[in-house]
């Protein structure tokens, strides 16, 4: 009976010593990984910047999605937005805030028809919609 306390008592001890050793390294692992940063040339980020703008005439402007084909056109005030649809093109027509959009980094208003437009990191095909290049690089920077 003792040997089986004390075989009990050895096992729980090596495995709590296991766990112990274990969240150390990653502990190590973690704070080696934080304390390094990548530093990144303009013309790199003005690079990745290009690849990330998306087609203006593939996005939807009302659903605020990439939508990978050429959207249907809304002429208004000399400048071109885009919908999906019928109803999309009425809403583009009579409401303004389907117009425009805030800038995620600077958080000025823009104009969809004038935005540097990027695909979300969100994911589910989501734009955002920047002042310019610049700002999205900005953005990115951080």
């Amino acid at each position: 009976m003792k040997t089986n306390k004390f075989f009990l008592m050895g096992s729980l001890l090596i495995i709590g010593v296991f766990f112990s050793s274990c969240n150390n390294k990653n502990k190590q692992k973690n704070d080696s990984v934080s304390s390094n940063k990548i530093e990144v040339s303009e013309e790199t980020l003005s690079n990745a910047a290009e690849v990330a703008k998306v087609e203006s005439s593939k996005v939807c402007y009302v659903n605020n999605k990439f939508m990978g084909i050429d959207q249907i056109p809304v002429e208004f005030e000399n400048k071109t937005y885009y919908g999906c649809c019928e109803g999309c093109v009425l809403k583009l027509k009579t409401m303004r805030e389907t117009r425009v959009a805030k800038d995620p980094h600077t958080g000025k208003e823009v104009d969809k028809a004038l935005a540097y437009i990027v695909l979300s990191p969100s994911g589910n095909n989501d734009v955002l919609y920047f002042e310019s290049k610049q700002t999205y690089i900005d953005y990115i920077k951080q």
